[in-house]
């Protein structure tokens, strides 16, 4: 077992020989808990990890209320594909409708790694995916082949990902309500 992180950083727990069956049976609700080749990892979001997606939940749902588009949060609800993956996102929603699955899901990875996500959602056929690191998002679309990456976004068109990256820096600090005055 690994576990690395500060109080204000992620803390994070690597289990390796997992099986399914020990994955589906935790119960952490605080906790952002995934399962991927019998490695269960568990992630405690920091202070910053939480600003950071309160600040992204801010500008989605902003967004959708100026353009009167509908949305229905999973935000934690745990995804998977039965036996093989399971993941929680920090952030996710559908659009329009409500779905069995999210049409957008958002990664915060302050102390973790994209690749990993990026694959499991690949196998979780999540249509869209954003990724935060390095003080940036960017922004993924679900093909076949793999996730390629956007400038802007295919589930809230007219939003590039150097938008959302200018308004989380600019607010980090200050209070999630920043996030509307960028939306005049």
């Amino acid at each position: 077992m690994l576990s690395i992180g500060t109080e204000k950083s992620d803390r994070i727990t690597t289990i390796t020989n997992t099986t399914w069956a020990e994955y589906i049976s935790l119960d952490l609700p605080s906790k952002r808990v995934s399962f991927r080749n019998g490695v269960i990892t568990i992630v405690s979001p920091g202070r910053n990890h939480e600003l950071i997606g309160d600040y992204i939940r801010a500008i989605i749902w902003t967004y959708c209320r100026q353009n009167n588009l509908a949305l229905f949060p999973y935000n934690q609800t745990t995804l998977k594909e039965e036996g093989k993956e399971g993941k929680e996102p920090d952030v996710a929603y559908c659009f329009e409708i409500d779905k069995d699955k999210p049409d957008l899901a958002v990664e915060i990875n302050l102390t973790s790694g994209s690749i990993d996500d990026l694959t499991k959602y690949q196998y979780l056929k999540i249509a869209e995916v954003w990724l935060w690191e390095d003080n940036k998002i960017r922004f993924f679309v679900y093909r076949e082949s793999g996730y390629l990456e956007l400038t802007v976004s295919n589930s809230l068109p007219n939003l590039n990902s150097d938008r959302v990256t200018e308004i989380v820096n600019s607010c980090f600090g200050k209070s999630v309500l920043e996030v509307e005055k960028y939306f005049p």
